[in-house]
């Protein structure tokens, strides 16, 4: 059935932002894919890699946060984690369970809305170089990514175990 989305927040640093965030474009795990002709075929065939595409999230906040600010442009090697929890609800038969996306990455790319007066005068940021990610519904995690150690965990199944076990890691 369908799952209605009430409500969301943004966690990061232990603050809840979730009364200042308008909006988020989550980035999703997608498959990379690359083109094989296998000899003699006539068609080109699309292969799926065992990788993903770069996650860059961005989030619309309503207003120049400072200690939101305060995480642009820090030395290499400091990161943040950025918590977002939705609230969703079954359409059938009312129940309610968390919906969490987890991102480990650094606060990047401001945009500033046109100032104006009397109006508020958002922020929107990327979220760039992710080095970790997880998505859970209902406390079940559907994909936990991990740049280091190498871990693509998709519907509670790791898909790099055999190779990570190859590797000796």
């Amino acid at each position: 059935m369908r799952q209605i989305l009430r409500g969301y927040t943004l966690w990061t640093g232990g603050e809840d932002y979730g009364y200042e965030i308008e909006e988020l474009q989550c980035a999703l795990p997608d498959e990379v894919y690359t083109e094989h002709q296998y000899g003699g075929a006539v068609m080109t065939a699309q292969v799926p890699m065992v990788k993903i595409g770069l996650l860059e999230p961005t989030i619309k906040l309503a207003s120049h946060n400072p200690h939101l600010a305060g995480l642009l442009m820090r030395p290499p090697g400091q990161v943040d984690t950025f918590t977002f929890r939705s609230a969703l609800v079954d359409e059938a038969d009312g129940t309610t369970q968390p919906n969490v996306i987890l991102y480990e990455g650094r606060l990047a790319a401001p945009k500033a809305d046109a100032w104006s007066r009397e109006d508020k005068a958002g922020l929107e940021y990327t979220i760039k170089g992710v080095r970790y990610f997880r998505y859970e519904i209902g406390g079940s995690a559907i994909h936990e990514i991990s740049l280091y150690p190498a871990k693509m965990l998709v519907n509670g199944v790791d898909l790099l175990a055999d190779i990570n076990a190859a590797l000796g890691r």
